[in-house]
């Protein structure tokens, strides 16, 4: 069963949930299988905290996922590592999410390469890079574009230890929360959906 996810910084309007995979594995092989598995990742949370039993999850190659109730949209994102997945829904917001092993390393030229020209240095040297990655991954996957946007068009601003806000170049805005949970780092990217 999804354990549900419960932050202070996270809205109460977005569901959020964590599951570690059986055998530590999850099949990789295929962008199929990764979709397959978030999907059905996304039916269990709905069922399980919604009360949902007949959502529909959309997945599609190099798209945003959207699922459906009742003809209603509900906005979704997952993700995952090779031993877990992690995804959020919310009927009210449009949102994104990411998340990485704490342990993973990221080269410090990737860092300079993820660097909006307007965020300050202390983002990249009080924080992991990887948890700077899953930010600014979190806030591309709540716009709909994932890594096919660079990810220096995302500026992120601390404003507290779990609370980051987001400037992207076309001038929409969002929050995300970010925090560690079993040794992952878990963001999720929000905005009203009347916002964008």
């Amino acid at each position: 069963m999804p354990l549900k996810l419960q932050h202070p910084e996270l809205p109460k309007d977005i569901i959020a949930a964590f599951e570690l995979l059986q055998n530590g594995r999850v099949p990789l092989d295929t962008d199929i299988k990764e979709s397959l598995n978030g999907s059905r990742f996304l039916k269990k949370m709905a069922n399980e905290y919604l009360k949902i039993s007949d959502i529909q999850v959309l997945t599609e190659k190099y798209k945003k996922p959207k699922a459906f109730y009742l003809k209603r949209e509900l906005s979704v994102s997952f993700s995952h590592t090779k031993d877990a997945l992690t995804a959020a829904i919310s009927a009210s917001k449009t949102v994104g999410c990411d998340m990485e092993e704490a342990g993973r390393s990221v080269h410090q030229r990737l860092a300079k390469r993820m660097q909006h020209p307007g965020e300050n240095l202390e983002l990249y040297n009080k924080n992991p890079l990887i948890r700077v990655w899953t930010l600014k991954e979190a806030a591309l996957k709540c716009i709909g574009t994932g890594l096919r946007k660079p990810m220096n068009g995302v500026k992120i601003l601390p404003v507290t230890e779990s609370l980051f806000d987001v400037q992207f170049d076309d001038g929409r805005e969002a929050k995300i929360c970010s925090f560690q949970h079993q040794e992952h780092w878990i963001s999720i990217c929000y905005h009203n959906n009347a916002d964008n």
